[in-house]
């Protein structure tokens, strides 16, 4: 087996792993040193979406699997990373709008400050890594057609 296709395989896997643990991570954490608690849809039990993001990830790995033996099935992790990395920006930027990341917010009991918990950080890694298993799955098919068309004309010509 190709090495860089193994490597688009173990890429594929550990992005995989990264969305799952994103996915049981919290979206906004309330900063050390402020009162107060923060109900973002986001903690808790996983919702639909978070599900969604684990399957997709799943089928990106099932893509990697396939593109060891079709070059196109390398299109379906890139597919599913720039979803994962799409939906993490837009989760992100609602909260950056309203009421503001990193910024104090005053509350019925004083004042709260938000700031980012680890599930974004892990869907934007997973992502990129699943993105980036499918581009060497992709590269892995071009080289080894290339060397194979040229073994078979130099032992045409011998």
């Amino acid at each position: 087996m190709d090495r860089q296709r193994t490597l688009a395989v173990v890429m594929a896997v550990v992005g995989f792993g990264a969305v799952v643990a994103g996915i049981h991570q919290e979206l906004l954490h309330v900063e050390p040193g402020y009162d107060g608690t923060i109900t973002t849809g986001w903690g808790g039990r996983l919702n639909h979406e978070e599900y969604l993001l684990a399957r997709l990830g799943g089928v990106g790995v099932v893509g990697a699997l396939a593109a060891l033996r079709w070059k196109y099935a390398a299109a379906l992790p890139v597919a599913v990373g720039g979803v994962e990395v799409g939906y993490s920006l837009v989760a992100v930027s609602h909260y950056v709008r309203e009421p503001g990341l990193y910024t104090t917010v005053q509350t019925f009991d004083g004042t709260t400050r938000l700031v980012l918990g680890a599930e974004p950080f892990l869907l934007v890694a997973g992502g990129l890594l699943l993105f980036g298993a499918g581009l060497v799955a992709w590269r892995s098919h071009g080289g080894r057609a290339a060397t194979r068309d040229a073994a078979t004309e130099a032992s045409a010509h011998a």
